[in-house]
């Protein structure tokens, strides 16, 4: 099944690669895209610019710039992106 043409990450403006990427049937995204709910506004963001990586201490000066987000900007995570992102804290 082809990629629909209107998936494009937000941030880097890039489409999904390959361009026949299958589709997930839970969220309608190739694998590894996710949606990011920034300051009310919903981004679709490719594997690279939706990484938790842009996200630990604060949405990233690189999110920041290309989403046009303020410096503190408020990030609201889905339960399961926000189970990977403290899988690996530890309690002191």
């Amino acid at each position: 099944m082809p990629t629909p043409p209107d998936i494009i990450c937000k941030a880097c403006k890039m489409t999904p690669y390959p361009p026949d990427a299958p589709l997930l049937t839970e969220t309608g995204l190739p694998k590894g895209w996710v949606t990011r709910k920034i300051n009310g506004n919903v981004y679709t963001l490719c594997d690279c610019c939706g990484d938790i990586m842009h996200f630990k201490g604060g949405i990233s000066a690189y999110l920041q710039e290309n989403l046009g987000v303020p410096e503190y900007a408020t990030c609201e995570f889905d339960e399961h992106a926000s189970g990977s992102f403290f899988r690996n804290r530890t309690i002191r």
